[in-house]
């Protein structure tokens, strides 16, 4: 199936298995979705609880010079957004703004605050996750996920 008529992922796995393809329609209320990996030519069935997060990419190249901001204030959002900080279970830490983050769902969306950075979103299981930071765009409050609860910072 050709590429350009689908959406570029990177696959990131709870196990650290890491694939890159393509996917149409994925939908977080689904149990599985279907990845087109590159180079081949029929799409492998995933169960959406095995994947750490999902990359919709620009490229699958991606720009390893870009350096992102770390630092949340340093970008503007609409007052529906709100910045968030992601730490996942293995180490990996992750800055963007999120609409759909809710501790009671599976997953939720994460878009980079950098124009500049090659994933245009990021679908994160809520499985993967070790704490996380959300920022109240009304008070400026930093609010801080652990453990299945919020702690004011």
């Amino acid at each position: 199936m050709p590429f350009d008529s689908q959406t570029k992922v990177v696959v990131h796995f709870l196990d650290g298995k890491i694939l890159k393809g393509s996917t149409i329609g994925f939908h977080p209320s689904r149990e599985v979705f279907y990845l087109f990996p590159l180079g081949e030519e029929h799409a492998i069935k995933i169960n959406i609880l095995s994947v750490k997060a999902l990359f919709f990419v620009k490229t699958f190249e991606g720009n390893k010079n870009h350096e992102k901001s770390k630092i949340l204030e340093d970008y503007k959002l609409t007052p529906t957004q709100r910045k968030i900080k992601v730490h996942f279970k293995d180490g990996e830490v992750i800055f963007g703004s999120t609409h759909s983050y809710g501790p009671g769902r599976k997953g939720f969306f994460i878009c980079p605050l950098d124009p500049l950075d090659n994933n245009e979103r990021i679908y994160v299981n809520q499985l993967a996750v070790r704490e996380l930071w959300l920022m109240d765009m009304e008070v400026k409050t930093p609010v801080r996920w652990r453990s299945g609860k919020y702690v004011l910072e």
